[in-house]
């Protein structure tokens, strides 16, 4: 197969979804990434799903949890935070979306779908990382797929599943058609645009600003002791946790075709020079070929079981505070490894928990009554006349104006412009979900304040309309042929859900809840 790749040097195959696979393979996961995935060494001890039987490494999840956090974030910016990410459950979808994966890839399989040799050399080639002077380059193939999967044979098995995978939905959805009336009703919705100003009241820093008693806290404990419990249930992997080490690490890589021993030399140099006294930071700014962690001390994060390559998990684990490893060998390359801070693994019983969530919970109610207490005030002086950005300037209009930046638990809380965005999508820039927001904005004019303060996740928020702009019916035609083609996409996405939606009703499928908070809290 390897060498076919040589000779072939054109042809393209698009299918839904694998440019996202391709662009998280190039960007998150390019060689000498440690938290990589079973693929390149073995999968953890833990496991995500079984899927009729399959298993499902967490360190799949793991990714997919990644690439949803960063796609949110990019979105939202400072305003999407793992808390956040929690009260959308995303942890929940990135573990529904590869047991979709898996339904699909199984059912392609039971039909008799294929993908040949060709087409997958075929595709292999038009991965952008993979060229050099705009042709690929078979060696820098080789050793991307060495470094993230172990060898370019385990790269090109899972290659081919994701190309079934784009197979099979495009079979589904390949009888949706589309009609003139529903392209020119989706250019019409495309077309109307508005855009905001907003202030958003965030929950955790009123949160911050909430200091409740013993006494409060105690009483609360006595009162709600239902309610507890059964934050307590719904929070299990926050109260049973896994063992996990923050870590420092040397790498001396190994590339494919280079001398093992040296880079086990390397790094055998790198323990002598520590167990001399040598700081280890020093040490890996002279050592290490991480450039990805080398200029923050070779500082890795935490590590636990099943989300990092087994081998350096092992070690890693095995490490006290301050202890450093005997040389590790990973994919990646041979490591030298110091445990910075270790944080055992524990389960806290409910009677053990039951106060600090008393605390938590009644911290989060005065909070949300303080945030909806102030987003009313904010919106009342709005609609009084008196604009959001007025009542809350950023630090360089307070300094232009001589006045206060408005603090709360430490954050200035300041006015935000939307800018322009299509009114028919419920999702709002810098805010994320807001469809009942949307709709309001969408019944307004440019100026007016919208009717009542909007409860999102994040927190409370007041918003004005700046910017309505309508449909221009001479501007259809040129745009006709490409809303059709998202209208198509959109209608071949529901017609893959519901056939998703049977595949699930006759699956055998076994999620595993307790990996996914522990994981996340790795992150």
């Amino acid at each position: 197969m390897l060498e076919g790749l040589r000779a072939n040097k054109g042809g393209i195959i698009t299918w839904i979804f694998l440019g996202a696979i391709i662009l998280v393979f190039v960007i998150s996961f390019g060689p000498g990434s440690l938290n990589q995935g079973g693929g390149c060494a073995g999968a953890g001890a833990s496991y995500a799903a079984k899927v009729n039987g399959k298993t499902i490494p967490a360190v799949e999840w793991e990714r997919q949890y990644s690439q949803l956090y960063d796609l949110y974030q990019s979105q939202m910016g400072g305003g999407f935070t793992r808390e956040l990410a929690a009260q959308l459950g995303l942890a929940e979808q990135a573990l529904s979306q590869l047991v979709d994966r898996e339904l699909v890839i199984q059912e392609a399989k039971e039909r008799g779908i294929v993908v040949s040799d060709e087409e997958l050399s075929s595709a292999i080639h038009a991965i952008p990382a993979f060229h050099r002077s705009g042709a690929f380059h078979f060696e820098t193939y080789e050793a991307a797929a060495r470094q993230n999967f172990g060898s370019p044979a385990k790269f090109e098995s899972w290659y081919r599943e994701q190309l079934l995978y784009g197979k099979m939905l495009a079979a589904v959805g390949e009888t949706v058609k589309v009609s003139g009336a529903e392209v020119k009703e989706a250019w019409q919705a495309d077309a109307d645009k508005l855009s905001l100003s907003f202030v958003r009241f965030p929950l955790a820093a009123f949160q911050a600003e909430v200091k409740p008693s013993d006494a409060e806290v105690k009483a609360f404990a006595e009162k709600d002791g239902a309610r507890i419990e059964q934050f307590h249930k719904d929070n299990a992997a926050r109260f049973d946790q896994q063992k996990k080490v923050r870590v420092r690490h040397v790498l001396a890589r190994v590339t494919p075709g280079a001398d093992d021993a040296a880079a086990r030399k390397k790094i055998e140099e790198a323990a002598a020079r520590v167990k001399q006294g040598e700081a280890f930071e020093k040490v890996v700014a002279a050592l290490s070929d991480d450039e990805g962690t080398k200029a923050r001390g070779g500082d890795l994060g935490f590590v636990t079981e099943g989300l990092f390559d087994e081998q350096f998990a092992k070690a890693a684990l095995a490490l006290e505070q301050g202890q450093v490893s005997a040389p590790v060998r990973s994919a990646s390359g041979w490591h030298l490894v110091k445990a910075e801070e270790v944080v055992p693994a524990k389960k806290v019983s409910l009677a053990d928990a039951r106060l600090d969530i008393a605390r938590e919970l009644l911290q989060q109610d005065r909070a949300r009554k303080l945030a909806a207490e102030r987003a009313q005030a904010a919106h009342a002086a709005a609609r009084s006349g008196k604009p959001l950005a007025q009542q809350f300037p950023d630090a360089e209009a307070a300094k232009k104006a001589k006045a206060t930046p408005v603090k709360v638990g430490g954050q200035t809380i300041a006015a935000e412009e939307t800018g322009t965005f299509t009114a028919s999508s419920p999702f709002v820039p810098k805010l994320g979900p807001a469809a009942e927001l949307v709709g309001a904005a969408r019944a307004a004019k440019a100026g007016e304040v919208l009717p009542k303060v909007y409860d999102l996740p994040a927190g409370p928020v007041v918003a004005v309309v700046t910017a309505r702009e309508t449909p221009d019916e001479k501007a259809f035609e040129g745009a006709r042929d490409q809303v059709a083609e998202r209208l198509r996409n959109e209608k071949e996405a529901q017609v893959v859900s519901r056939w998703l939606e049977g595949l699930r009703k006759d699956a055998e499928i076994e999620r595993n809840l307790s990996l996914l908070g522990s994981a996340a809290a790795a992150q």
